[in-house]
């Protein structure tokens, strides 16, 4: 009884509202909507709860409005819609032909809004280009306050950006351009302080990979909201880096020798050269690496003024030490820093410091190198027979593998062994290359420090080049000995050179290529006077010395190597000729004992000792020696010539080591045991 009775008032109240709905449709009523007495009463006469209206299907107040369109412009007309390649509809709008009239009108409309929106990208372009300059003056922020205050908002401003940037860079990465925007303003104040705040942010939010602009087809295709955010703080942040990096460099190409350049702007070089410093050292996988090296290598062609370009110069040099250093195990950035530093130094004429080239020196790259490794040559090509079958299928999954792994090396900057042995031969060619046209165009700089590099890498040299080597060698020396005067740095390039051409040779087959150095023998023989006489024999730039109150010391560029005093130098000679090649002979032996005899009598106490060692060893391997310790069995032809400055005309042979008798009387104890030490011996 009470569902019919339930059933039936729900048929009078549709009833009820289906005259009252077409009652408005007659009249054309449709915003006309019930008060909530009205509905109140309804709800009361009928008997039904809130919950019954739901079930039964009552339609809210919003659902008996008519919908509204957009009305389209009067000149446009809906077409069909266009279904897209991958499956989308996108809306179709014709254009009516216009009257002639209206034309001209909207004409000078389209013409005004076309003017606002070039107005609006011009603005939008400027935002984003790097010559925009930050004013402080026209900031509204720093209206009203004092230069002091401006100072303190000024710190303020940049500190908070970089801490903003450094503990969340993706949700802020807009506030690097504006940082970026400070570090070129006009006020140098501000322009230092931005400067080296963004040193610290880029390298704590760039990652240690290089990051590669996207292709077209992976603009198009949809990504989750992750991956567009990282792409989104990845482009932002390689265009802020190389806006940056773009300020360094013209900030850093200021130096004080320029005529109109300022104290300021030879400060702010200075500060950019330092950040390009602490950049490349940090982030030398990251993107635009190449132009950090520009820009130190631009410092360090030319040669410091003032105490602060030369704390920005060591730097510099520290720099590229340390990269070569730790390139060890690519060599990819060797490569690069190699080819800068030759092709600058070929542009001025080799006018460089000898500190730059001996940059060279810290090459890791090449201690593990091996010319004449034919390792991937001498593996033997399988058979057809022994090869592996695989099926199409296979052979298709083989290389899309092989794909995978050569893009997931280039992600991880990974370089495979035949990748660094090409690297390392591109080093190698290109290095000796360079130090034999130093050594034809003869700077007298950076003879000593050429010199020092081919005595390292000498033992690397190809046979094509040993013959040119050589022969430039045996030049350079013979020029240096036609001035009986040689000065201390003509001395330790000719002992150099000795000891690079025998470097050279060192690890040539001897079965195959013989190469006679009797030259070079007697330039040392001939050389050893001089060095009895120098009082710098024992000395190096690293020896502590007093400064000369009238030069300018502080600036005086001081090698970073070389620093083998002379001594050593002639000691490594010997063993070069008499223990480490095959151009010692008895006779050779004989008239080098006699003039070391000779110039100990005249070395330092240490420089004796060493000599008097080196004898010792030297007598043990040529009995022919203690000959000339005594005059007895021996038959005598002739006379002994000390000024003849060749071993084999000396005639050697006749004389007599009477200087061990002095040297027995010295005032040093230790060269007096030594003499008598070797006397016994010869008994």
């Amino acid at each position: 009884m009470g569902k019919r009775k339930l059933k039936r008032s729900s048929e009078l109240r549709n009833n009820k509202r289906r005259k009252e709905e077409d009652a408005k449709l007659q009249s054309s009523v449709f915003s006309k909507v019930e008060s909530d007495d009205e509905i109140e009463n309804v709800e009361m006469e009928d008997g039904n709860d809130e919950a019954d209206r739901k079930l039964e299907g009552e339609y809210e107040e919003y659902e008996t409005k008519p919908r509204k369109f957009n009305d389209p412009d009067a000149n446009t007309v809906e077409g069909l819609p266009i279904r897209t390649a991958d499956g989308t509809f996108h809306r179709r709008v014709i254009q009516k032909e216009m009257p002639k009239e209206e034309e001209a009108g909207d004409e000078e409309s389209e013409a005004s809004s076309s003017e606002s929106e070039s107005k609006e990208q011009e603005h939008k372009k400027g935002k984003g280009d790097d010559e925009e300059l930050f004013d402080e003056e026209n900031d509204e922020s720093y209206q009203g306050l004092t230069q002091e205050e401006k100072i303190i908002k000024t710190k303020e401003d940049i500190a908070e950006m970089a801490q903003l940037l450094i503990e969340n860079p993706e949700e802020n990465i807009l506030q690097l351009s504006r940082l970026r925007r400070m570090s070129n303003s006009k006020n140098p104040f501000t322009a230092k302080l931005a400067i080296l705040a963004m040193v610290p942010v880029f390298k704590s939010i760039s990652p240690s990979y290089h990051i590669r602009p996207l292709s077209e087809s992976e603009k198009k295709e949809k990504v989750s909201r992750e991956v567009a955010k990282l792409r989104l703080f990845e482009q932002h942040l390689v265009i802020n880096y190389k806006h940056y990096i773009d300020l360094l460099a013209r900030k850093a190409a200021r130096f004080s020798t320029q005529p109109k350049v300022t104290s300021t702007d030879a400060e702010l070089g200075i500060i950019a050269t330092n950040a390009a410093c602490e950049l490349a050292t940090s982030l030398r996988f990251f993107n635009y690496r190449k132009d950090l090296f520009k820009i130190i290598t631009r410092r360090v062609m030319k040669k410091p003024q003032n105490e602060f370009e030369l704390k920005a110069y060591k730097k510099c040099i520290s720099t590229l030490d340390s990269l070569l250093i730790e390139d060890a195990s690519h060599g990819d950035i060797s490569l690069d820093l190699v080819i800068l530093l030759s092709k600058s130094m070929r542009r001025r004429d080799y006018n460089v410091d000898e500190s730059v080239v001996n940059v060279f020196l810290s090459l890791t790259v090449l201690n593990d190198y091996s010319p004449d490794s034919n390792e991937h040559d001498d593996q033997p090509k399988l058979k057809k027979k022994d090869r592996i079958h695989l099926s199409k299928k296979e052979r298709k999954q083989l290389k899309e593998r092989k794909l995978i792994d050569a893009e997931m090396r280039t992600a991880e900057q990974a370089i495979t062994a035949e990748q660094r042995e090409k690297n390392q031969a591109q080093i190698l060619k290109m290095l000796l290359t360079f130090y034999l046209e130093i050594l034809k165009a003869r700077p007298a700089k950076l003879m000593a420090a050429v010199l020092e590099s081919l005595s390292k890498f000498g033992s690397l040299v190809n046979v094509d080049l040993m013959g040119d080597f050589l022969q430039v060698l045996r030049e350079v020396t013979e020029e240096i000995l036609q001035n009986k005067d040689l000065n201390s740095s003509e001395v330790r390039q000719v002992l150099l050179c000795i000891i690079t051409s025998f470097s050279l040779v060192a690890n040539l087959p001897t079965k195959k290529v013989v190469v006679d150095l009797n030259k070079f023998v007697d330039y040392l023989y001939s050389l050893i006077p001089n060095l009895a006489l120098d009082m710098n024999v024992e000395f190096s730039h690293k020896t502590l010395r007093l400064v000369d109150p009238l030069a300018t010391t502080e600036l005086n560029l001081k090698p970073s190597v070389n620093i083998s005093t002379k001594a050593e130098l002639l000691l490594r000679c010997l063993n070069a000729i008499f223990f480490n090649s095959k151009s010692g002979s008895s006779k050779r032996a004989l008239a080098f004992t006699k003039r070391l005899y000779l110039a100990s009598l005249h070395l330092p106490e240490k420089s004796t000792i060493a000599l008097l060692k080196f004898m010792e060893k030297l007598i043990a391997r040529y009995d022919e020696i203690k000959t000339l310790y005594s005059t007895e069995d021996r038959v005598q032809n002739g006379v002994y010539h000390p000024e003849v400055d060749e071993t084999e005309r000396a005639n050697t042979e006749v004389a007599v080591l009477w200087e061990n008798v002095l040297l027995d009387k010295h005032y040093s104890n230790s060269v007096a045991m030594g003499a008598r030490h070797l006397f016994k011996n010869a008994k």
